[in-house]
C-alpha cells in the first residue's frame, strides 16, 4: 500500500501586500485575483495590506495603524508569508519602504530564515525579477492560477519549519524562482553569466493558464467606492493580445493570447456583487484589446440590458463598428481613447501598428458623429529611430484631427475636448524593444516642448505629458539586475529621495537605461523562459528597425515565436 503523506493541520497565514494605495489596489485585477485564489485553499488564510491613502514617501512616515492588516488587524511579522503583488516597477520603491517599516532587513541573506517568508509575483516580476533578487526569498513567475495550489500544498506539508529546505523543494515547482540558488558572475560591476545549483533548472519556465480553462474567469472580488474606478465592477475580457505591438509587454509575456468565457465571467461577477450587496452601475471590460473577443457584442448587449454602463480599458480603432459604437453611446459613455501609439506612420510601422494618418482622422470623425463628446488620443514618443520629422507629422495629424472634430461637433451642436497624452517609451524586458535604450531625458523634454508650443493654443485641445525623469527611473528599474539593492538601500537611507539615490548608485543608472544591448549580451532577465525561440524577439526588433511588419499572433496557424 502506498504511503500517505501526513499534512499538518496548522493553518498558514498570508499577508498579501499591494505596495501602493488602496484606490489602486482595488482597481488591480491581479491583486484581487490572487487574494481570492489563496483564500479558497483549505488550511490557508489570506489578509491584505496597502499603503495609506495619499502616501508620500518623502514626507510621510508609517505609523503602527498603517501596518495593521485590513481584515484582521494583524502586524506583518505575525504572518507566515508576506506576499507582494507588483504590477509596476516604480512600486519596488514602496516595497523596500514597507519592509523597512515592517522591521525586516532589506537583504534576504540578513534575515537568516527569521520572520515571515518574503515572496512576490505580478506582471512586473515575470518581466524581470532580478532587481529584487537579493531582497525577496521566492518569486512566482507567470500567472497565479494553478501555481498557488501547488505552492501552498507544499507549504502546508512542510509547515514552513525549515525555510531553507522548503525553498529547495519549492524551487522544483514549475514557475517558482528562488534566487539564492543562482549565482551571478560579474565583471567591473556588469553581470556576465549565471550559475545555477544542480537541483534547480537553468531558467525558470513561465507559468500560464491554457485556453478553455475555467481559471480564465477573472473579475473583481472586492467592491469599494474608494477604488480609482469608483462604482465599477471589473472583468477580464482578453488575456494577452494578438496584435504584437513591439513595445507592449501584454502582447508578449502573456502569450499565447486566450479568450475567457464572457458569459460565465459576467455570471460570476454578478453573483459576487449580490453576495456583498454591491450596487455597481458600471462594468469595466479589461484586457489589452477587448474588442478582439468574438462574443463581446453579446456580453455588451446583456450588460446594457441590465441597466449598467460599459467602460473599456482599450479599444482598437480597427474594431469600432457602427453596432458597437451605438451600444457604447447608448450605455452612457461620452469619452473614447484612441491609441495611435506612434507619432507618425513611419513610427507606427516600427512598432508593428498598421494605421495611417488618414485612417486615424477618419475614425475620429466617425466617433464624433456617433455621439462621442470627448476624445483622448494617446501616443508613445521616443521610439527607435524617431526624428524631428516624426514629431512634425504628429503635430500635423493632431491639427487635422482637431479640424474634423470641431466640424463634426458643431454639426451635432455639442463640443467637448480632445486630450492629447504623450508618454515616453520605456523599453521593457520580454519585448522586442528590450535591447533598445530609453530616449535621453533632455531629448524627450525638447520634443514635449515642441508639441506644447505647436498645439497648446489650439481650441478644445488639452495636453498631458509623461515625465522623462520617471521614464528613465522606470527603465532603470525594469532592466536592472541584483546590483540595484545598493540603490534601494541608498533610497531608504536618504529619506526616500529617488533622484538623490540615482545620482549615487553604482554602477551608474545610465549603464542600464541608456545601454544599447546586442543580441549576444547577457540579459539579467533571461532567467525567465517565456517559451520563445531564442532569436524570435531579436529578429522582430530588427524587423521593427527596418519598419517591417510581423503577422498578428494567430495561434491556429502561426508558429513564428515558438510558444505554440
Amino acid at each position: 500500500m502506498p504511503q500517505v503523506k501526513s499534512i499538518s493541520c496548522r493553518e498558514i497565514s498570508v499577508l498579501l501586500v499591494y505596495p501602493n494605495t488602496p484606490n489602486l489596489a482595488l482597481a488591480n485585477l491581479g491583486f484581487q485575483r490572487v487574494y481570492s485564489l489563496i483564500n479558497r485553499i483549505e488550511g490557508v488564510t489570506c489578509d491584505r495590506l496597502c499603503l495609506p491613502t495619499g502616501w508620500k514617501p518623502e514626507t510621510q512616515r508609517l505609523g503602527k495603524g498603517d501596518l495593521l492588516s485590513e481584515d484582521n488587524g494583524r502586524l506583518p511579522g505575525e504572518f507566515d508569508i508576506v506576499a507582494f503583488s507588483i504590477s509596476f516597477e516604480p512600486d519596488y520603491l514602496n516595497l523596500v519602504t514597507q519592509l523597512k517599516y515592517f522591521g525586516m532587513p532589506l537583504a534576504s541573506s540578513e534575515r537568516n530564515g527569521h520572520g515571515p517568508l518574503i515572496v512576490a509575483g505580478g506582471s512586473a516580476i515575470f518581466i524581470n525579477p532580478e532587481p529584487l533578487a537579493d531582497i525577496v526569498d521566492l518569486f512566482f513567475i507567470g500567472e497565479a492560477e494553478g501555481m498557488t495550489e501547488e505552492f501552498f500544498a507544499l507549504a502546508l506539508e512542510s509547515n514552513l519549519v525549515d525555510k531553507k529546505e522548503f525553498l529547495q523543494k519549492a524551487a522544483a515547482l514549475k514557475g517558482i524562482y528562488v534566487p539564492q540558488f543562482y549565482q551571478i558572475e560579474y565583471k567591473d560591476g556588469v553581470p556576465m553569466r549565471r550559475h545555477a545549483e544542480t537541483f534547480v533548472p537553468e531558467r525558470v519556465e513561465r507559468r500560464w493558464v491554457p485556453e478553455g480553462s475555467p481559471d480564465l474567469c477573472t473579475h473583481s472580488e472586492i467592491h469599494d467606492p474608494a477604488s480609482t474606478f469608483g462604482n465599477m465592477g471589473l472583468m477580464e475580457v482578453t488575456r494577452g493580445c494578438i496584435w504584437a505591438c513591439r513595445f507592449c509587454t501584454a502582447g508578449f509575456i502573456y502569450r499565447p493570447p486566450r479568450l475567457p468565457d464572457l458569459q460565465a465571467t459576467y455570471d460570476s461577477l454578478s453573483k459576487a456583487m449580490e453576495r456583498d450587496g454591491s450596487n455597481l452601475t458600471t462594468i469595466g471590460l479589461v484586457g489589452p484589446s477587448v474588442t478582439d473577443h468574438p462574443d463581446l457584442m453579446a456580453l455588451a448587449k446583456r450588460v446594457v440590458k441590465d441597466g449598467k454602463t460599459l467602460s473599456f480599458s482599450s479599444l482598437r480603432m480597427e474594431t469600432l463598428t457602427d453596432e458597437l459604437m451605438d451600444l457604447i453611446v447608448s450605455s452612457g459613455q461620452k469619452t473614447i481613447t484612441v491609441a495611435v501609439d506612434g507619432p507618425s506612420e513611419r513610427m507606427r510601422n516600427v512598432i508593428n501598428k498598421a494605421a495611417t494618418d488618414e485612417f486615424i482622422i477618419e475614425k475620429c470623425g466617425f466617433l464624433i458623429t456617433k455621439g462621442i463628446l470627448h476624445l483622448k488620443i494617446y501616443s508613445i514618443i521616443g521610439l527607435p529611430g524617431e526624428t524631428d520629422e516624426d514629431i512634425g507629422d504628429f503635430i500635423r495629424l493632431i491639427g487635422n484631427v482637431q479640424s474634423v472634430y470641431v466640424e463634426a461637433s458643431r454639426k451635432r451642436g455639442k463640443i467637448g475636448n480632445i486630450t492629447i497624452s504623450l508618454s515616453p517609451l520605456t523599453p521593457k524586458p520580454g519585448t522586442p524593444f528590450q535591447w533598445h535604450p530609453v530616449e535621453r531625458v533632455e531629448v524627450l523634454k525638447k520634443k514635449f516642448m515642441r508639441v506644447r508650443k505647436a498645439l497648446g493654443k489650439l481650441p478644445y485641445i488639452k495636453l498631458s505629458f509623461g515625465s522623462p525623469h520617471e521614464a528613465y527611473l522606470q527603465t532603470y528599474l525594469s532592466r536592472g539586475d541584483r546590483g540595484l539593492i545598493n540603490f534601494f538601500q541608498e533610497y531608504l537611507d536618504n529619506g526616500h529621495k529617488a533622484k538623490l539615490a540615482l545620482r549615487s548608485a553604482k554602477p551608474h543608472p545610465d549603464n542600464y537605461a541608456y545601454r544599447q544591448y546586442q543580441f549576444d549580451d547577457f540579459l539579467p532577465w533571461d532567467i525567465i523562459d517565456h517559451g520563445y525561440y531564442n532569436k524570435f524577439l531579436w529578429q522582430d526588433y530588427q524587423r521593427g528597425l527596418r519598419e517591417k511588419h510581423t503577422p498578428i499572433c494567430d495561434t491556429a496557424v502561426c508558429k513564428i515565436c515558438g510558444i505554440c
